[in-house]
């Protein structure tokens, strides 16, 4: 879902951020700090946010596009595209969803999946998203950053139905060999399962840094719910098992789908509550961005 901002003063306390380029491995850092606030920006066409916590950026826009499966359906999908010029990296976000209506849309559509190129198969709802946003202007604005600086990073991210367009956009841009696979960082949050298993065995090659973060015992990563539509996720699962504040433990699992982390809780036990909730009063530029 979207995140309003407002104006704060706060670069005081805010993060300088001046050491560039992802991490080795995932961090707790890397995704609070610096990744996570991005994905405000999705949903806005203003730079209050990413002002609050980068000193050097250019934001290219917000990019809207009409997404629904049917012809005349209301639902809207949106992304950003922007550099941060102090990590050296292009940044690729994505809008989770925005309405009930497209979230009953999403779950309604799952038995309806589309090929990838180059072998499996994933959600036509999920990649109509995608391909709206990146069609709609997304990918021009990312060549014109790309060519302006070759040797960046691109780092592709969203929350909810935005994490899924994540992970398919960075799987899209390597597998047509728009971007190196090891330039490409994929860090999703919250997303729902958005490919069956013959794809998600391909993506360590397209896009080997690859992570996605869940909360607690939050619902939208065990969808789509039906065993028999075949969905798993991608990238490896790093599970906090609390309020994710400061300092708070994570437990990393090394397979897309792993009964050690989010799937170790009884499904009478998942909830909204913990969807919208992630890093919650944990980051001075997180919380101050995106609280109205």
């Amino acid at each position: 879902m979207g995140f309003p901002c407002v104006v704060v003063l706060l670069l005081a306390i805010c993060p300088a951020l001046v050491e560039s380029r992802a991490p080795p491995k995932y961090n707790d850092e890397f995704a609070r700090r610096k990744v996570w606030p991005l994905t405000a920006e999705s949903s806005t066409n203003k730079t209050r946010c990413l002002g609050l916590c980068y000193n050097n950026y250019e934001f290219a826009g917000n990019i809207v596009a009409h997404c629904d499966l049917k012809p005349n359906g209301p639902d809207t999908c949106a992304g950003s595209t922007m550099v941060v010029i102090d990590e050296e990296a292009i940044v690729l976000s994505f809008r989770g969803s925005v309405t009930q209506h497209q979230i009953t849309e999403e779950e309604n559509s799952a038995a309806d999946k589309v090929p990838f190129p180059g072998g499996g198969t994933v959600s036509h709802y999920f990649y109509n998203a995608f391909l709206s946003v990146w069609n709609g202007g997304m990918k021009d604005d990312a060549f014109r950053f790309k060519n302006k600086y070759p040797n960046f990073e691109v780092w592709v991210t969203g929350h909810s139905l935005g994490g899924a367009m994540a992970s398919i956009a960075a799987a899209h841009i390597s597998q047509l060999k728009l971007v190196s696979p090891d330039k490409i960082k994929m860090l999703s949050f919250a997303s729902p399962m958005p490919v069956d298993e013959d794809w998600a065995a391909r993506y360590p090659a397209l896009v080997p840094w690859a992570y996605r973060v869940t909360h607690h015992w939050d619902l939208v990563p065990h969808l789509p719910l039906n065993p028999i539509w075949l969905y798993t996720h991608v990238g490896e699962e790093i599970w906090y098992n609390n309020a994710m504040a400061l300092g708070a433990d994570y437990k990393e699992c090394d397979a897309p789908a792993s009964p050690d982390c989010s799937d170790s809780v009884p499904s009478t036990d998942w909830t909204w509550d913990d969807h919208s909730t992630y890093f919650e009063g944990g980051d001075p530029c997180k919380k101050w961005c995106v609280k109205a």
